[in-house]
C-alpha cells in the first residue's frame, strides 16, 4: 500500500470520527474513545519478547471502575489486530498489569496515574487516558476534547521509553506530540 492510501485509509479511520454530524452524531463518546483505541493498536509495534508472553493475543487492560467507556472497549473482545485477537480483562488496583500491552486506566483514578505510570515506566505497555495531567505522569496517549471533537495527544517520550515504535501516520494525525 503506497504511503498516500495509508494515510487517506487512517484519516478515514481516525479523522472521520472527529466529525459531528449525520450518522456520527448518534456514536457516544465513549464508543469513540473505544473506536479510537481500537485503532491504535494497529499503528504501534510492540517488542516481539513483549507479545511472546501472550501468544495470539493482544492483552487490553482497564484500570478502574467499569463504566461506559470500560464497555465500550469490552465490546472489542476477540476483534483482530495484526495477527491477534484483542484480549480485553480488568485489572484492580492491588494487581500488576502483567502480560498487558495495553492499559487503559480511568480518569477517577487519577490518584494512581503517578504511582501506577511509574511502576511501567521503561516496560513495552502503551497507556491510555482522557485526563489532561496523564501526559505530564508518563502516559502515553491522552484523549482531549476539542470543542465537539475528539483529540489525542502522545507522549513519544515515554512510547520510546517503553521501546514501543508508534507509526508516523498516528504521529501526524495527534493534537500535539512530546517529543524526546
Amino acid at each position: 500500500m503506497t504511503f498516500f492510501r495509508l494515510k487517506r485509509s487512517l484519516l478515514l479511520t481516525l479523522g472521520g470520527m472527529l466529525v459531528s454530524g449525520g450518522v456520527l452524531a448518534q456514536v457516544t463518546e465513549a464508543e469513540l474513545k473505544a473506536a479510537f483505541l481500537f485503532n491504535f493498536t494497529k499503528f504501534v509495534e510492540w517488542p516481539a519478547e513483549s507479545l511472546a508472553t501472550t501468544p495470539g493475543s493482544l492483552n487490553v487492560c482497564l484500570f478502574g471502575p467499569r463504566d461506559a467507556y470500560f464497555d465500550a472497549i469490552h465490546e472489542l473482545n476477540g476483534k483482530p489486530v495484526k495477527s491477534r485477537n484483542l484480549s480485553v480483562r480488568a485489572v484492580g488496583r492491588g494487581e500488576a498489569p502483567r502480560n498487558c500491552q495495553v492499559l487503559v486506566m480511568a480518569e477517577s483514578e487519577a490518584d494512581q496515574f503517578e504511582t501506577v505510570l511509574k511502576r511501567l515506566s521503561g516496560t513495552p505497555v502503551l497507556t491510555v487516558n482522557g485526563a489532561g495531567h496523564f501526559l505530564d505522569a508518563g502516559g502515553i496517549i491522552g484523549f482531549a476534547m476539542e470543542g465537539d471533537k475528539l483529540r489525542f495527544d502522545i507522549n513519544l517520550t515515554a512510547a520510546r521509553r517503553g521501546n514501543l515504535e508508534l507509526s508516523s501516520n498516528l504521529l501526524r494525525l495527534a493534537r500535539q506530540v512530546r517529543r524526546p
